[in-house]
């Protein structure tokens, strides 16, 4: 990371849309923190590097692109922001993961330079007894010619073991891409083949439109593909394939299944057709000035049995969906979707409310006008007899002072489903953050959060955070939480993203009552070598569940 244990969340969330660090996944945090280890070198990566990079979408890239082409280099962050389809907003969250270092000169050929990474990590749990995990993580980079992914982990149960991954990726200077092992795949707006993150609701405007990527490597402890994918540039135009192993059943052998795409590149947006074997889509997003139109239409088609005969079932999906950023820290966003009922897409990611893209119709509205935002979204499932309803209303002011930064969010969730036992859910969380920066060197933060849920009763969670982080030849960081909570019941329980290693995604339920305090420490000697401890424990104040104490131990070595 730039700085041990930076808090580079705020960047995530905007870039992935999401709307609070407890809807991230792991695999996401998981690519984050490697791209914060090896930012892209933006002015020298090709265009398949800069898709597999997943920070940008296909006519981001090619606005890049001819940006470069007609001024040069991209030296800075604000001129990152003038390139079409990236802004202010963007351009600023991606600072941890880019790099502008200045293109080759004339002649000069492009940089192998090997670098090396490698990361060990266990950890023990007593909940009554002692439990075991462990995992490891190794990336080779080639400059932009290759990459290399191998990371294993057992989990604390042997049901949770999975296996070792592997992925190789090869660029060549003209773009083209060969991906072997594991991979992700991520195209249109996710109605047909999406793997990584997808989220279900819509917590900001920014989480209305899928950035597509197509194939990457991947480092993930639980890819989606394996298999072998590759795709060739043909000016503007892209034409890929690929062949996975897929597991049609509980009891099916494993067998191939093919994967084909064809996308058309340009400044202003980007077009793709995409067909897998039960199924092919067509997506398209459109870049006019302030304006970007997107949108995806996909077809499944499979063969079941119904009555003891063989029938076909073909089904069609759709959604489409604009934004509107007419100036700085302003964005409108609207998107209308219809998923019918046994529309068959295993990989789907698509935008979604209440389901798995599938027995849903829905409109959601989306508005963010500088610290404040608010989104809308209804849907309908009619197999199911069932609609959903759900509104989030975000206040996020900031305050600076000198070598003071505070920053303030309040978030109100409001859900309704008529057909529940429990139709309302009302959901209030306030959140502050304040940094102090007495020297250069040195930095002192505390936080606090307090959320209430009124549901089947009442659910209150609070807790403190205080930090210090110090910079130099060895750089220190140290963060201590105490959390309180009472939930009686699961309908009341709240979700709260907790500090972990670097890599790692921590997001408990918590449930019952009781209290709980974790501290976290980091340690950097000479920018290669890294230490990292995290211990935790976990009191529940009646004997309805066990205790929980946890140490986290982890090593990261880069070269």
């Amino acid at each position: 990371m730039n700085s041990l244990l930076t808090d580079i969340m705020a960047s995530i969330l905007l870039i992935l849309g999401a709307g609070s660090a407890e809807e991230v996944p792991e695999g996401e945090i998981e690519r984050f923190e490697q791209l914060s280890r090896c930012p892209i070198e933006i002015n020298t990566a090709s265009r398949s590097r800069l898709l597999s990079s997943g920070l940008f979408s296909e006519y981001q890239v090619a606005a890049l692109e001819d940006y470069r082409e007609r001024t040069g280099d991209i030296l800075s962050l604000s001129e990152l922001s003038l390139v079409d389809g990236i802004g202010p907003d963007l351009a600023n969250a991606l600072a941890p993961f880019v790099s502008f270092a200045s293109s080759l000169a004339p002649g000069q050929r492009r940089s192998r330079r090997i670098k090396q990474s490698l990361m060990l990590r266990a950890s023990v749990r007593d909940k009554g007894s002692g439990e075991w995990a462990e995992g490891c993580k190794y990336q080779l980079a080639a400059g932009s010619s290759a990459e290399l992914y191998w990371s294993f982990r057992n989990g604390y149960s042997a049901s949770s073991a999975l296996p070792g991954t592997l992925s190789l990726a090869l660029y060549s200077r003209r773009g083209s891409r060969v991906i072997a092992g594991d991979f992700a795949a991520r195209f249109g707006q996710g109605l047909l083949l999406w793997s990584g993150m997808s989220l279900s609701g819509f917590a900001s405007a920014e989480s209305f439109r899928r950035n597509a990527s197509g194939f990457a490597p991947t480092g993930s402890f639980s890819p989606v593909f394996r298999g072998v994918a590759a795709d060739f540039p043909m000016g503007r135009w892209s034409l890929g394939g690929a062949l996975f192993m897929e597991q049609s059943g509980k009891e099916s052998p494993v067998a191939a299944a093919p994967l084909f795409y064809a996308l058309r590149m340009g400044r202003k947006g980007s077009f793709s057709l995409q067909a897998i074997k039960d199924g092919a889509s067509l997506s398209g997003v459109l870049g006019l000035g302030h304006w970007t139109l997107f949108g995806e239409t996909a077809l499944s088609s499979v063969i079941c049995e119904r009555e003891g005969a063989l029938v076909r079932k073909t089904r069609l999906a759709a959604l489409c969906g604009t934004t509107w950023a007419p100036s700085y820290q302003m964005r409108f966003a609207a998107l209308a979707r219809y998923y019918p009922e046994d529309y068959h897409a295993p990989y789907a990611g698509a935008a979604r409310s209440a389901s798995r893209v599938s027995d849903e119709a829905g409109l959601s509205l989306g508005a963010r006008w500088h610290w404040a935002e608010m989104t809308l979204d209804c849907s309908a499932h009619p197999e199911k007899k069932a609609a959903h309803l759900k509104g989030i209303l975000s206040l996020s002011p900031g305050f600076e002072f000198p070598k003071t930064q505070v920053a303030t969010k309040l978030r109100l969730t409001e859900r309704f489903r008529p057909q529940d036992r429990l139709p309302w859910r009302h959901e209030l969380r306030a959140d502050v953050r304040a940094s102090v920066k007495p020297t250069c060197s040195d930095e002192i933060t505390a936080a606090a959060r307090v959320n209430v849920v009124l549901c089947r009763d009442f659910g209150a969670l609070a807790y403190a955070e205080a930090g210090h982080a110090s910079e130099g030849r060895i750089k220190l960081s140290e963060h201590l939480r105490f959390t309180v909570f009472r939930a009686d019941f699961w309908d009341d329980r709240l979700y709260c993203y907790e500090r972990d290693l670097p890599g790692v995604f921590s997001v408990p339920a918590y449930y019952k009552r009781g209290w709980a305090v974790s501290a976290v420490a980091g340690l950097r000697c000479r920018q290669r070598h890294s230490f990292f401890i995290k211990g935790s424990f976990l009191r529940y104040s009646a004997a309805v569940k066990p205790s929980v104490a946890e140490i986290k131990l982890q090593y990261q070595f880069k070269l």
